[in-house]
């Protein structure tokens, strides 16, 4: 077993190393695309500045000759950089008009390449009429980049260095532990836990040394040319200033300051405030600094004698918020990363290498007198578990783009509202979902769950890539049909794989390894996703998607087992009965409690989560983040809320809290659930509530399932899934329907109503069902 530990060592130390690598591109990026935006706005802002002024002469009937008094702003800009080696007013036709006076370059950068910027002038019509022009020796950009770059590398390799050779340090003391026949390891998952928890904690600890590494050398690479764009825009204000004050407006009526101050912010997030004071220190208009704030000052000039001067208040900490939500976008990539190396154990080791380590685990175990599953069972789950992770990860990585990419491709002739249009791709992607449940699961097992997934994994990944490869709204809500037939396909033919393959004895841990794939597919997807929309642009992400089903196809073929190596039992088909709401208390279970939470789930998370914080300014990286708070709590209490329903007895109680808890946090986005922490809370809630709900409620189902005739008992699981899946369908309709009319908190806490409202009629059968009891 020392070489399936090995094998297992080094899939945690390749995932980690290539976590750790792109951890390093993904911050040295961050950090070149702060540095080139610092160092050449200054330069931007000339350019702009000298074509304003350009278009004020044109439309003054000045003409641009050498001898206009546009030569001497252009001079004095000139002056105020050394980099610049040219700086000239272009004809339409690419002819200089005026140029400034520059001094020669020096000898070590005649032979250098420049960098350039250019600005229209545009005349009263709208017309391009010539260019500003600007040519700067970008060596001091390039040094900077280069110095960047050796910051972080110097901090990547020695740490990825580092936790290789401990990791690897410490699979070789646990092989020789092994080799002495000492007993099992008292730890959850015994040498894989150490493993694991080894991994995760060294990698953390990297990503935090990498991350402090570059913070530290991007503060002290950039912020000087911070200080010199503040500069550049100081004085373009002052230009304003100056302006106005020679039109014959006095300093103490000018207007639009604050006006201004806000569009400079909205450029440049590194400017707090702006105001404006006499060269005597009185203050006119704008924002005062605070004592001891970071400033620069500019003079306003009328006729090169100061008039006023602008005073920008600077915010120092613009470039660590940037690299804290890098560091953020790592941290969630270490712990996708590593949640996905537990999830591809099967893979990486074999189907037959995955069973037999877990069957000398159990060996291990039983020696030690500690009760475990018997060996070798649940192959049903062992195999498709890696092709169904796979594949709905793929899913959920469109998940915190979609509705605000499908809002941007809204055609103007469908006779919809923009909202509505955005939710109709996840409408029809879930109520397709839904109505095949039913039909598919007979298809099946006929045509093979081993196909089946395979070829409802090459519809998804054809679905994905038809979005990916034609960015229009049709294409979308095509791609997303197509999409659901793939994942109604994979969904019901690895769920029969599963019950298939597993017996009665292990069926229930089978089902929760299934559904655990699931889960943590839900939680790895929307920050990868959210990460790779931001960076690479939405049909991107769709093409990283479908890659991702693509390879779930390929490891169904390769890992799931043919139709004759198993005995696939062939169960009577259960047709839904019109009665089956008739059962006792499977009405108000379904709908009061089974609809509302999926319709929430789906509401909140599917749909109005994402178009509220792009509304708000935010990316898709923060949609991604804030929606893995959902899956991974419920990664983490499922499987407590299930063992403590069942040990004392109380499943509808659990359902009833659970209901309510979820509700209620749904409600309290009413007030206080528009920023991004309240918004957590409200997910928090919401993966709690359904935590506690969802593994008593489906067990209550078979409970029932169980106690009725075959038929019948199929007709009610039938009828569950389909209520919970039209729960899914209805969920973007309503959110689209409430949106615009309530706006976003008013819209969560209705839906949160309705799900407090059901819950407290199911409460209330379960009270009239337990009188009557009483009575009789």
């Amino acid at each position: 077993m020392a070489r399936l530990l090995w094998r297992f060592a080094a899939m945690l130390v390749g995932i980690g190393a290539a976590t750790l690598l792109a951890s390093g591109q993904l911050t040295e990026n961050t950090l070149r695309a702060a540095q080139q935006e610092a160092f050449t706005a200054r330069f931007q802002l000339m350019a702009q500045r000298a074509a304003a002024a350009a278009e004020n002469a044109l439309a003054l009937r000045v003409p641009l000759t050498p001898d206009a008094p546009l030569a001497g702003l252009l001079a004095r800009e000139a002056a105020l950089e050394p980099a610049m080696r040219s700086f000239a007013i272009l004809s339409a036709q690419e002819q200089p008009l005026l140029s400034a006076p520059l001094p020669p370059a020096p000898p070590q950068a005649t032979d250098v390449a420049t960098a350039q910027v250019r600005a229209a002038i545009r005349n009263d019509l709208g017309e391009t009429v010539g260019a500003a022009l600007l040519r700067y020796d970008d060596q001091a950009l390039r040094r900077a980049q280069q110095h960047l770059h050796d910051a972080v590398w110097h901090a990547v390799w020695p740490a990825l260095l580092l936790w290789c050779g401990a990791l690897g340090g410490l699979c070789w003391a646990l092989v020789r532990r092994l080799r002495r026949h000492a007993g099992p390891l008292p730890v959850p998952g015994g040498e894989r836990g150490v493993l694991a928890a080894a991994a995760a904690l060294g990698l953390g600890l990297a990503l935090a040394w990498v991350g402090w590494q570059a913070s530290a050398a991007g503060q002290a690479s950039i912020q000087p040319d911070q200080l010199a764009k503040a500069r550049a825009v100081a004085r373009s204000s002052a230009a304003l200033v100056a302006r106005a004050l020679e039109v014959g407006v006095p300093a103490q009526e000018l207007v639009g300051v604050p006006a201004h101050a806000a569009a400079l912010q909205a450029q440049s997030p590194e400017i707090m405030a702006l105001a404006v004071r006499t060269p005597g220190g009185q203050w006119l208009a704008g924002e005062q600094p605070a004592p001891g704030a970071w400033t620069v000052a500019a003079p306003a000039l009328v006729a090169g004698v100061p008039q006023a001067e602008v005073v920008l208040t600077l915010d120092p900490s613009v470039l660590a918020r940037k690299l804290q939500a890098t560091l953020l976008d790592m941290a969630f990539l270490g712990a996708v990363c590593l949640l996905m190396a537990l999830e591809w154990v099967a893979l990486g080791l074999g189907t037959r290498g995955a069973r037999a380590l877990a069957a000398w685990e159990a060996r291990r175990s039983r020696l030690a007198r500690r009760p475990q599953p018997r060996p070798g069972r649940g192959l049903g789950a062992a195999t498709v578990r890696p092709a169904l992770f796979l594949f709905m990860l793929a899913e959920e990585l469109t998940r915190p783009f979609l509705p605000t990419w499908a809002r941007t491709l809204a055609p103007g002739d469908w006779g919809l509202s923009p909202n509505m249009l955005a939710s109709l791709p996840l409408v029809v992607f879930l109520a397709v979902v839904a109505l095949l449940q039913w039909p598919l699961a007979a298809w099946s097992e006929r045509f093979g769950r081993r196909r089946g997934v395979v070829l409802g994994a090459l519809l998804g990944a054809a679905g994905l890539a038809w979005a990916a490869a034609w960015p229009s709204y049709g294409a979308l809500v095509a791609g997303r049909l197509l999409g659901a037939l793939g994942f109604a396909m994979v969904f019901v033919s690895a769920q029969g794989a599963v019950i298939d393959g597993s017996s009665a004895q292990d069926r229930a841990r089978s089902l929760a390894q299934f559904v655990r794939a699931i889960l943590v597919a839900g939680l790895c997807g929307p920050p990868l996703g959210g990460l790779a929309a931001d960076r690479w642009g939405v049909p991107a992400a769709f093409a990283l998607a479908a890659c991702a089903a693509l390879l779930a196809a390929l490891v169904a073929w390769g890992q799931m087992p043919r139709p004759a190596a198993l005995a696939v039992p062939v169960p009577a088909s259960a047709q839904p009965l019109p009665g089956s709401l008739r059962q006792p208390g499977l009405a108000a279970l379904l709908l009061g409690c089974a609809l509302p939470a999926k319709l929430l789930l789906a509401a909140l998370c599917f749909y109005l989560l994402p178009m509220h914080l792009q509304d708000m300014g935010h990316g898709s990286a923060v949609t991604g983040r804030l929606q893995t708070i959902y899956p991974l709590t419920m990664v983490l209490l499922v499987p407590l809320a299930a063992r403590l329903a069942d040990r004392w007895g109380q499943r509808s109680r659990f359902v009833l809290l659970g209901g309510l808890m979820a509700g209620g946090s749904a409600v309290l986005a009413w007030p206080g659930g528009g920023g991004v922490w309240p918004l957590a809370l409200v997910l928090l809630g919401l993966g709690v509530g359904q935590a506690l709900s969802i593994t008593p409620q489906s067990a209550l189902i078979a409970d029932l399932a169980r106690s009725l005739p075959a038929r019948q008992g199929g007709g009610v699981l039938g009828l569950f899934r389909l209520t919970e899946r039209g729960g899914s369908a209805l969920g973007p309709a309503v959110g689209a329907w409430l949106l615009p009319v309530l706006g976003f908190g008013p819209a969560v806490a209705a839906v949160g109503a309705l799900v407090l409202g059901g819950s407290l009629a199911y409460g209330w059968s379960l009270r009239t069902a337990q009188a009557a009891k009483r009575a009789a």
